[in-house]
Parts: C-alpha cells; structure tokens; sequence
C-alpha cells in the first residue's frame, strides 16, 4: 500500500517539448523525498485510464498540475483538456471523498501569470504559480509547495536542486550501464519506471 502523505500525483504535458521540465519535476519531487505518481508508472492494456487516474489520485495527498498547454494541437488544430480534467478529479477527491482526501492539496501551474482564469474562469480566485517555460522556476515552485521533506526537514534551496540534477544528467548514462541499460533506454516518457529507477540510485548515493 503507497502512502499517500508521501505520493505526488503529477499532471503536467507528455510530448517532447515538455521533456525537460517533466524531468526536473520529477527530480525536485524524488530529492524532497517524496514519491511522484503519474499515468506512465503503469503498463497494463486492460486498465481502463481514467480508473487508473482515479486510483493514483486517490493514493496521493499532494499533487502539481501544469496547465500551461493551452495552444492548439499541431495535427488536428484542437487543444488537450487531459489537464484540466485531471485537475478537476483531484478537487472533486478533495471535496466529495470524505474524511480521507480532505487533506489533499494541489500546485498548480501555468506558463505565464494570469492566464489561468482565461481559459478556466472557475478557479478563478486559485493562486497559480508561473514557470515561464524554465527549469529553475519548476524547482522554486515545487520546494515552496512541499516546503520539507516527508519526515519535516528543510528542503535546499532552488539553485542547489538545479545544480545536484545537472550532475544527475551528467552521469546518468553511467548509472543505465551499471543496470545494462543504453542511455537510450531512459527516456522519463517511454521508460519512465527504469527512469525513476536510475533517478533513485542516483539520489542514494549522493546522500551516503
């Protein structure tokens, strides 16, 4: 049974344009000691997706959502609501689940500031915070919303987490060898379990 005081549910853009923000997202989560959960952490063909939403959602106290993929598709001139509608399961957990989900809490992105109640007026009033398509204003908005690690330590600051997951970066071919895996094979969409796996011995043994 996950514990859900120390599972994120993250919610954010799968494409490649998103690839580098997807990974220091999850870096910031797991270096906070904290385990991230998303719809990539399982392959079953018979699980229906939106009942596999609902059970990572429903075993996860925290949650980051980015909405800051709001322009049109490039292939069929649509835009993606999978963001939003997630949003919307995790606040109804919140609200309608009972005792056991009235803890939750959510993050939510956008790219720019104020652009949030433009193309979804009814969280008009929700504070969300801007990356501005950077790295770094990932980090600072993911540590302010945890603010200590499960057990209640405080978290380094914003510039130390971008410099320890630039050294990740560096050396992670290193680690997909010791496991005799090609760098190839850890790409944080298509093989995001062994992704997260190497991101794991990584974190270990630069905390021993």
């Amino acid at each position: 049974m996950t514990d859900a005081a120390n599972s994120v549910f993250v919610n954010c853009p799968f494409d490649d344009d998103y690839k580098p923000l997807f990974e220091v997202l999850l870096f910031t989560i797991a270096s906070s000691g904290y385990r991230a959960r998303c719809a990539l952490e399982e392959v079953n063909a018979a699980d229906i997706r939106f009942d596999k939403l609902c059970r990572l959602i429903a075993e996860s106290q925290k949650s980051v959502h980015d909405l800051s993929r709001t322009e049109l598709g490039r292939e069929n001139n649509l835009p993606r609501f999978n963001m939003p509608l997630e949003l919307g399961l995790f606040l109804g957990a919140k609200r309608f689940g009972g005792k056991a989900h009235q803890r939750k809490s959510a993050l939510v992105l956008t790219a720019e500031k104020h652009s949030l109640p433009v193309y979804l007026s009814d969280t008009a009033g929700s504070d969300a915070s801007q990356h501005h398509g950077k790295p770094i204003e990932i980090i600072r908005s993911v540590r302010s919303y945890l603010h200590t690690t499960p057990s209640s330590q405080p978290l380094p600051g914003a510039s130390r987490i971008l410099e320890v997951f630039e050294h990740f970066k560096s050396v992670r071919s290193r680690y997909a060898r010791a496991l005799q895996m090609t760098p190839d094979e850890i790409d944080p969409f298509r093989d995001y379990r062994d992704y997260l796996g190497i991101q794991a011995e990584y974190l270990n043994a630069v905390a021993t």
